[in-house]
């Protein structure tokens, strides 16, 4: 695989909320909603992810994908057979079936806070937005440039948290 090809990849995925501007409308509430959410966890280290953020978390996954699938039914190129519409519909289906777990508590509580949490969704929903409106190719490259994006995605994260100073309230304690 041509490591070229993947780094430019990773910068089509970086570059495309400029590419196609027309994914800001629905980029923009989920990038905020989760530098806040960071901004939040950041400073009250100590609070855990509750059964019920499990639950929205999982909800707004299939919120987005049903948007992301009308997307894809209103473009000119639209094919039930198309990668991108499989996909969103793999993500329905998985956003769905975590929707439930979450809701009947059924996943042991460490596994569903994991799944369910902040990062792994949002990043999930992240690059679905940009892979939808985009037209980078979804192929083997993409899937490596994904991977790595991501990674570096969580490094900036990781970045807000040690900018973020926690909060000495005592009632946290």
């Amino acid at each position: 695989m041509d490591l070229f090809l993947i780094f430019e990849r990773v910068w089509d995925l970086v570059k495309a909320p400029i590419d196609f501007p027309q994914m800001f409308w629905i980029l923009t509430p989920l990038l905020l909603n989760l530098l806040l959410m960071e901004f939040y966890f950041a400073r009250y280290k100590r609070e855990e992810l509750g059964w019920n953020t499990a639950f929205g978390n999982s909800l707004v996954l299939v919120f987005v994908s049903i948007d992301l699938i009308r997307h894809q039914v209103s473009s000119l190129t639209f094919n039930f057979f198309d990668l991108r519409f499989l996909l969103l519909v793999s993500v329905i289906f998985i956003g769905a079936l975590l929707t439930l777990l979450d809701f009947f508590h059924i996943l042991p509580k460490s596994l569903a806070f994991v799944v369910s949490s902040k990062f792994p969704i949002n990043s999930i929903m992240l690059l679905l937005i940009i892979l939808t409106y985009s037209l980078i190719p979804l192929d083997s490259t993409t899937l490596i440039a994904s991977l790595i994006f991501l990674i570096l995605f969580y490094f900036l994260l990781e970045v807000v948290w040690i900018l973020i100073p926690e909060s000495e309230d005592s009632d946290e304690n």
